[in-house]
Parts: C-alpha cells; sequence; structure tokens
C-alpha cells in the first residue's frame, strides 16, 4: 500500500475482548497516528485496554447496536465476533453469526460507516470432508447440506450477507470478507488445545500417515490482512476507481501464511516451542478407520454422561480434520490487497508455543 491510502481514523472491532478481537485492538492502537478505537462485546470485563471505550452489546439486538452505534460513531468496522467451531448448535451459529452480522451491517449502513470488514473463514468454500489442494477465491461459498459442518455453513451465510450489503453508488458503505484458515497465535484457544495434547504426551501418535499438509495463518497475519481491506476500501469510498479484477470492495479474499506444513508436523513444532517435544522416533501411526471409531464411542459416552449438552474432545470431525490435505492458494490477496504474511510461520509458531510455555513458568513460580 503507498503512502497515499487513507489511514484508519475510527475504528470499531466487534468481538473486541475476544482472542482475535483483542489482538485486533492492540494492533490499531500500534498504528500511527492512533485510530479511536471502541469495543462491542456481550461482556467486556476482560482482555480490556487502556485509552479504548467499551460498550457491552448483543449483536442481535437491534436496539443495543443502535444505540451504541451513535456513541462509537467508528468510519471502519471490523467485525470478529462468532461462537467458537465445533459446538452442535445450528441455532446459536444462525442467531450470533447470520442475524447478528445482518444487524450490524443494517445499522452500521444507516449511520455513514465507510467501510466493513467481515472475519469469515477459508471452511466457507471447503465441505469439510474431502481433500482439497490450492482452493481459491473463485471457489463458491457451500451451505448445507453440500457444507458439511454447521459452523462453517453459517459463515458462509453470513459472509454472503456482508458482500451482498457492499454499496455500488458513491459515498455508501464498502464490506469486504477476509477468509483466514486455522487461525493460531500468541494466547488464541486453538494453539492452547494443542500445547495441551502435547503436555499429555498425545501426539506420539497421529492419525494416518502424517504426510497431508494444510494452512495455518498466524493471527497478527490475519489483522495485516484485515488493515489492508480497510484501507484499500477508504481509498474506494465515494470513488469506485478500482478495475474489475483489482476491486477489493464486495469481494472476499482467503488468508494463509502461505506455507503449507503437515498438519502433524505443526502440531509437534506448536508442542515443541512451548515445552513438550515428541521426539520423531516415538511417533506412531494409527489407521484412519481406528481413529474414526475411538471417536464415534468417546462421542457416544460423552453425549450419554452429559446428556447430549456437551461434546467429546475426541470427535470424527476432529479425527478427518487431521489427515485431511487442505491447502489454499492466495494469489488474489497478494495481487488485489498486496498481502504478504508479516510473520513467517516458523517465527509464528515460536512465538505462538512460546506464549504458552511463559505463561506455564508463571503458574509453577
Amino acid at each position: 500500500m503507498s503512502s497515499s491510502v487513507p489511514k484508519i481514523k475510527s475504528a470499531l472491532v466487534i468481538g473486541g475482548c475476544g482472542s482475535l478481537g483483542h489482538y485486533t485492538v492492540k494492533q490499531l492502537l500500534k498504528l500511527e497516528p492512533v485510530p479511536r478505537v471502541s469495543v462491542f462485546d456481550i461482556q467486556t470485563g476482560h482482555n480490556r485496554v487502556v485509552g479504548v471505550e467499551y460498550y457491552d452489546v448483543d449483536i442481535t439486538d437491534k436496539n443495543q447496536i443502535s444505540s451504541a452505534l451513535n456513541k462509537a460513531r467508528p468510519e471502519v468496522i471490523f467485525h470478529t465476533a462468532s461462537p467458537p467451531a465445533g459446538l452442535s448448535d445450528l441455532p446459536l451459529y444462525m442467531r450470533v453469526n447470520v442475524e447478528g452480522t445482518r444487524n450490524l451491517v443494517g445499522c452500521a449502513r444507516k449511520l455513514d460507516v465507510k467501510a466493513f470488514v467481515y472475519t469469515s473463514s477459508a471452511s466457507v468454500v471447503h465441505d469439510s470432508v474431502s481433500d482439497m489442494t490450492e482452493g481459491d477465491d473463485s471457489l463458491p461459498l457451500l451451505y448445507l447440506p453440500d457444507q458439511t459442518e454447521i459452523y462453517s455453513h453459517s459463515k458462509a451465510v453470513a459472509d454472503q450477507l456482508v458482500l451482498d450489503a457492499n454499496s455500488t453508488t458513491p459515498g455508501g458503505m464498502l464490506t469486504t470478507c477476509i477468509r483466514p484458515s486455522m487461525i493460531f497465535g500468541e494466547g488464541d484457544a486453538t494453539t492452547k488445545a494443542l500445547v495441551e495434547r502435547a503436555a499429555e504426551g498425545k501426539y506420539k501418535w497421529q492419525i494416518g500417515n502424517g504426510k497431508n499438509l494444510c494452512d495455518w495463518t498466524f493471527n497478527e497475519n490475519v489483522i495485516h490482512a484485515q488493515f489492508l481491506a480497510a484501507e484499500a476500501l477508504l481509498n474506494a469510498h465515494g470513488q469506485m476507481l478500482a478495475s474489475e479484477d483489482m476491486l477489493v470492495a464486495g469481494q472476499g479474499f482467503i488468508i494463509t501464511n502461505d506455507e503449507h506444513i503437515s498438519f502433524w508436523k505443526f502440531a509437534r513444532l506448536i508442542g515443541s516451542a512451548a515445552g513438550y517435544p515428541t521426539r520423531e522416533e516415538d511417533v506412531r501411526s494409527m489407521p484412519k478407520v481406528v481413529g474414526l471409531m475411538m471417536a464415534a464411542i468417546a462421542e457416544w459416552v460423552t453425549w450419554i454422561i452429559s446428556f447430549g449438552r456437551q461434546k467429546s474432545g475426541l470427535n470424527r470431525v476432529g479425527i478427518k480434520f487431521s489427515c485431511m490435505t487442505r491447502t489454499f492458494s492466495i494469489d488474489k490477496a497478494k495481487r488485489v490487497l498486496g498481502y504478504k504474511p508479516k510473520v513467517s510461520l516458523q517465527e509464528a509458531i515460536k512465538r505462538s508455543g512460546e506464549s504458552f510455555h511463559r505463561l506455564e513458568s508463571k503458574k509453577k513460580a
């Protein structure tokens, strides 16, 4: 991006007390000049940052959104809020991810917000079952029943909703979707789960031959892509000068660290960085069918003892995911956004794992 690109003067982070949202807030405060930053979250008592305006807002309540937006008055909205993936609750996903997003874009358009950047997911173009090699943004969004994961279904519906809200008239709100593949990072819940498995010695077993490649995205790189998108939308606001093949407004962009890696190698590297190494010579492989059988039993037992309220940590979705190939091409993001990862995969793994190593050390001190 050139120095002529408009800077972000005021920003609202939806879900700004969550993992990615909190990190987005911290990165916004590193920009020069520092923008005015506000946060909407259902509970704002944790992950607070000095100098930021916080509003307790349930995005499924349009009146709460409208009232708080009138006070915050941002020119850019970064929407990062979502229930975690992996739940068995389609109504929750549809209520928060879809209706909540619908409420946000509807209220934002009425209050002259210039740019709306939605954190979607690369899973919106993947059925969560088949192997995928070099998938890109030309693929169609997938919905139930073609999409087998309810979380990804809801993200796809919200993704299209945001793109459809893009204004085609000068001065209207411009929108875009950033679609990261498997976010990880310092203090991130997914990274924590990987470290906990490494601490328990679980990476001495892998499902399949361990050669299946996948794409991960360091949270700082996701935020870098969000900022590039926001600046491009601000630059285009009221101008509409970009050629069709260079449009950011109304477009989705898959984002990764641009380095394919074996799923199991990545997990073991995270564990090693956190102080829980797994020696390669100790690793044993388990056939996929055996892993699926074990997961099915674990799911059944968990369902029985929790009366259907909990989901097993060992589950068939996780087993399938751990042994599938799922890689993406980010050529569109490179060409149109000018995106390239700010932090390499090696450095990102080191920083992410070490963040939990330090946390464990503090607990023992």
